[in-house]
């Protein structure tokens, strides 16, 4: 195999293709040092080894580190970044007005927190409820392996959408199991019941901003995959640095292979390099 790519992890950057659209992405703190995106989907079929190389740098500062916390950061990024607070996990928590423990970043709260959020249903491991940053649809929906989804609502900012999304969660599933998801190519699900039955709980919690018939359209996504693992066996880079197989397909932030799986968005700022036996 010949190397193709070199590089810090990120998830990878998708688009909205028929099917999905996947490319090896650089996540390095520096932007001017980034190497250039790999487009995945031509590998598919052939070999593929991903060589960790035991360096680990904080996708926000780039200081080394022996692990990652949150989203690929540093512990000292982890404790004072907005990206890694509390209420970036549970919009719920969001603490912007409390005097004594105030956002991290105003300017962060203004451009991700108060802006607009959408509530939708989507199909991944089966039906569940979740919400995104509008600029974020219909991404956030492929990055979880959703094969269809559909937005419901419109409300104007994190905390807002997020204490609807815990409501409606003590009756709808709100979690995808990945494994499940890996598994499954088209869940055998009711989601134009369980859309109903959601509509009709958001309109008895009398929660403005959802959207008219006509906006409540379903997206439906088809993924990269030559085939499915009957058991999926997760890959993990700190056991085995070296990782290799035969790439089967891609659906959410997971690469399928013949060996096992591994999700490239869970090891943000581990250095690697990516062999392939096919041309990129």
């Amino acid at each position: 195999m010949e190397a193709i790519w070199s590089g810090s992890l990120t998830k990878m950057s998708v688009k909205a293709t028929d099917p999905v659209t996947y490319h090896l992405t650089d996540g390095y703190h520096e932007v001017s040092e980034r190497a250039e995106d790999v487009h995945l989907n031509p590998l598919i079929g052939a070999r593929m080894a991903l060589r960790y190389t035991g360096h680990i740098q904080c996708a926000a500062c780039g200081r080394k580190s022996k692990k990652t916390f949150g989203p690929g950061y540093c512990f000292p990024c982890f404790r004072s970044r907005p990206e890694a607070d509390i209420c970036i996990v549970k919009p719920e928590k969001c603490h912007y007005f409390e005097a004594d423990n105030p956002c991290r970043d105003d300017e962060f709260a203004q451009s991700h927190c108060f802006q607009p959020h959408v509530l939708y249903v989507s199909v991944t491991s089966g039906v569940k409820v979740g919400i995104t940053r509008k600029v974020n649809v219909p991404t956030r929906w492929i990055d979880q392996g959703a094969v269809h989804a559909i937005p419901l609502a419109q409300l104007p900012s994190r905390r807002e959408v997020g204490l609807v999304e815990v409501e409606l969660a003590k009756a709808f599933a709100d979690k995808t199991h990945w494994a499940t998801m890996l598994r499954t190519k088209e869940p055998d699900v009711d989601l134009e019941g369980t859309t109903e039955a959601v509509l009709a709980r958001l309109e008895s919690m009398k929660v403005r901003g959802v959207l008219p018939e006509g906006e409540r359209q379903q997206h439906s996504f088809r993924y990269p995959v030559e085939s499915l693992p009957d058991k999926v066996k997760s890959l993990n880079l700190d056991k085995t640095p070296d990782v290799e197989g035969t790439l089967l397909g891609i659906k959410g932030q997971y690469l399928i292979f013949d060996t096992g799986v591994i999700n490239l968005r869970k090891y943000t700022g581990y250095r690697v390099e990516v062999f392939s036996d096919a041309a990129a």
